[in-house]
């Protein structure tokens, strides 16, 4: 083998290295992990994903993570879903630069806006990996417009049909109690 073709390949090798020791895992949710009451879209604004990280579902027996397609996910449709699980602890690895889009397949649980989630991996970059968190977005002008670029809009993963990206934690209560509560029937029937 040529000295130059051994080079390149021990480069190739300490690159990828770097990116696995550079991976990180994004637990969905932080702490308080995959359920009713977060709002997923803030969440997913805080973190950059990119090539080899994983993300983490950490979740009650009653919840359960579906990926699904884009227009499943804006529909909140669970009947053809790509991957089901139901473990309570779930991780995805971020092997290509795209968007995942999950769902809680409970009812009403990503209709009532809360359990959905788009995930965009970006290319691994070493310096954004290693270096300092980005920039806050800036804040909306004092007079209350919103500016906003219709390619920004347009790029932008839109939440469920029904589903605010807002929406606070019980926030159709008896909705949301009667689910949690079919949801915990259907455990016990299935344990």
């Amino acid at each position: 083998m040529k000295a130059g073709s051994r080079a390149l390949l021990v480069a190739m090798a300490l690159a990828a290295l770097a990116a696995t020791a550079l991976a990180k895992d994004h637990m969905v949710g932080g702490s308080d992990g995959w359920d009713t009451f977060i709002d997923y879209d803030k969440w997913v604004a805080g973190e950059i994903f990119m090539v080899g990280d994983t993300i983490t579902f950490k979740y009650m027996a009653y919840h359960n993570v579906l990926e699904v397609t884009v227009d499943d996910y804006a529909a909140c449709a669970v009947d053809k879903p790509l991957s089901t699980h139901s473990n309570g602890s779930t991780t995805f690895e971020l092997a290509d630069v795209g968007t995942r889009y999950f769902i809680c397949g409970i009812p009403r649980h990503c209709r009532n806006g809360t359990m959905h989630v788009a995930v965009t991996t970006v290319p691994f970059d070493a310096s954004a990996a290693t270096g300092p968190s980005p920039a806050p977005l800036p804040s909306a002008p004092a007079d209350g417009s919103v500016a906003a670029s219709p390619a920004a809009d347009a790029a932008a993963p839109k939440p469920p049909t029904g589903a605010p990206s807002s929406a606070a934690r019980f926030q159709k209560p008896v909705a949301a109690v009667a689910g949690l509560a079919l949801a915990a029937l259907a455990a016990l029937l299935v344990a």
